[in-house]
Order: structure tokens, then sequence, then C-alpha cells
């Protein structure tokens, strides 16, 4: 499901200041603002990495942070409590920008009036007297003509100007933004730092073996792993354990990859989870219980290691290319198919014995 499509229902944070951070971005927040403190920090931001981290909220999180007046005395930022964080958590601070496609008018593009707008805002002089700041999110939406008025900010800023990007794609953002940007990469969290938070936020998702199977299928993501909680429950995950069963008994994995051609990267999430979990019992290394017992013991016993390796390494790949536009259906058979060939060898052997 691309990044767009998975926003149909986000997680919303209480509060207003840092404590709405998850606990795997608060670390990122504070190596930012260290920079920031230290005059280090880049006027160009690019926060990058898998959808359902968390890109769009730590963006948020950091613009509010640059805009705090906390003092000595209030060293975390942001506070949520001054006058610069109380106009950012009401939409109405006049230094803070926010650009996004707006689809029902722009067809989900950020198309070159807004960005010329935003540049002009850029250009004015702080109201507060402090720094001025952008967050795009997701700006791989940005259109050609709207990511070409932007470079010219992007390499010189107007002085206290600062532009926070965010993308789960930046293989779509045109080399000549990437390359006026400073990087910086979301990594996932530690399993068992997002099964806790999942069972945290409660609502459905207070079971951990129920979270453990939300995260498979959100591959380890913790905000998309809520999201398919509240939106499909686990409807999803039971059906590609069915798709198992059939594939193993040699069904079709065309046919089977139907159903997720609308989702390739939900469908890849999901069988990249799966796979790791069968290689480790495979190398006798404990795993997360994703599977029923009886279908694990089948798969590791009859197929191949090196089958369900090579599949794990392609699926790296087919990950890659969602990055760009791709039919979905394609996408979805080239992941079955792989599947099914790694799963070849458990349907000869079980042709040997019959």
């Amino acid at each position: 499901m691309a990044e767009g499509a998975r926003a149909q229902q986000e997680w919303v944070p209480t509060g207003q200041g840092r404590e709405q951070l998850p606990p795997w971005l608060a670390p990122e927040l504070d190596r930012l603002l260290t920079l920031y403190d230290q005059g280090r920090l880049h006027h160009a931001l690019l926060l990058t990495g898998r959808t359902g981290l968390g890109k769009r909220l730590l963006a948020g999180v950091l613009a509010r942070a640059l805009l705090c007046l906390a003092t000595e005395g209030q060293p975390q930022r942001p506070c949520g409590t001054c006058r610069g964080c109380q106009l950012t958590a009401g939409g109405g601070h006049p230094d803070l920008r926010t650009l996004g496609p707006s689809s029902a008018r722009e067809r989900g593009e950020i198309v070159v009036d807004s960005v010329r707008g935003l540049v002009e805002f850029l250009h004015l002089s702080a109201q507060r007297g402090g720094s001025r700041v952008a967050v795009i999110v997701p700006c791989d939406r940005l259109n050609r003509a709207a990511a070409n008025s932007l470079l010219k900010t992007l390499e010189e800023p107007p002085a206290g100007v600062f532009l926070i990007l965010a993308t789960g794609r930046p293989g779509r953002l045109p080399p000549t933004v990437r390359s006026r940007c400073t990087v910086h990469r979301l990594a996932p969290p530690p399993w068992a730092m997002a099964r806790q938070w999942l069972v945290e936020q409660g609502t459905g998702t207070d079971d951990p073996a129920r979270a453990d199977k939300a995260l498979a299928l959100a591959g380890g993501m913790p905000l998309s792993a809520w999201q398919v909680l509240q939106e499909q429950g686990l409807e999803g995950y039971e059906a590609l354990l069915q798709q198992l069963h059939r594939l193993s008994a040699g069904g079709d994995p065309v046919k089977e990859a139907e159903t997720w051609e609308r989702t390739p990267e939900l469908l890849a999430d999901a069988v990249a989870a799966i796979l790791a979990d069968l290689l480790r019992q495979g190398h006798g290394a404990p795993d997360r219980g994703l599977l029923p017992g009886t279908l694990a013991q089948q798969l590791v016993r009859s197929a191949s290691l090196d089958a369900l390796h090579h599949a794990f390494l392609r699926l790296g790949e087919h990950r890659r290319g969602l990055d760009q536009p791709l039919n979905g259906r394609l996408a979805a058979e080239a992941i079955f198919l792989d599947l099914a060939a790694a799963l070849r060898p458990a349907r000869q052997s079980a042709a040997r014995q019959a």
C-alpha cells in the first residue's frame, strides 16, 4: 500500500510537548536538537525511512522544537507551554508553514504555485524574531515544476530558515533535491519496543500475540501495525496464512496475487517477516511464532533454507522497486512467484512420499 494510502487512519498522539513522541523517535529528536544547539543542523533536512515509523510526526515535533521558546530552566523542547508552543499547537504560528498534497484539487501532487507561495513566505522576516520553518510531507509528491522552483531556496536559503522534508520514497525525489539536503534515515525500532508500544495503546492492541501478528503484517513498523488493527484487524494476515497453505500444496501464485494488487507493500512487509521467522526456525534460533506451529514445521522441514534465503533477498529487491511507480498486480505476482519457488521443495518432497 502506498504511503498516502496507508495514511487513511493515523495514530494521533496526545500532548503538545515532546511526550507525544513514541520511544523510538525521542532519541532521534535529541540528536537533531543537539546539532541545532551546536549550530550544525543543516538548513535542509530530509527524513527518510519506511512507512509507519513516524517521519511526519518527527518532522512536526522538530519544527515545533525549533520554534520553542524554552529557557535553560525548561530544556526539554518543545516544552508545550511557552507562547511559541501554544501558537504551533493551535496551527497559528506565523513563522511555520506546512506543505503537502491536496488530492482533491491537485491530484495528489504538490504543485508549483504552492511552492512559490512557500518560497515567498521563507524570504519574509521572522515575525517572532527567531527561525522560519517549513515542513514538506510527503515531499516525493513534489511535481517536476514544484521541485525545480524549490531548488534555489534549498541551496541558498535566507538566514534563519530551516526546511524539513520527509518521505518513505526518497527514490521518487529528483536527485537535484536530494543532493541539496542532509539525509537522516530513521531505523525501525527493536521488535520488543514496537510490541510494547503497540500493547500500551490499548483498543484492541492489548494482546501481545495480536501485536506480534500486526507487526508482522506491517513489517515491524509500529504505526502501520496500529493502523492495521484499527482498520482491518488481522484479516489480511489470516488470509496470507491460507495462501501459504495453498502455495505449499502447489497453488497458483499468479492467482493468489490478485488479492494483493492494491497493497503490494503490505504483502512485501508480511512475507518478509514470515520468511525471517522461517529462517530463524531453520537455523535453530528462537522465532516470533508468527506462523501456526504445524505450518511452520512443515515448511521448515521440507523447504530448502537456501531457497528461503534466496526468496528473502529477492524480496528486498522487490521492496526497493516499490519506491518507483509500479503496477501493483505485477509487484504482487513477482513476490508470490518467488515465494512459490522457495516452497517448491516442499511440494517435491510431498510427491516423493506419496
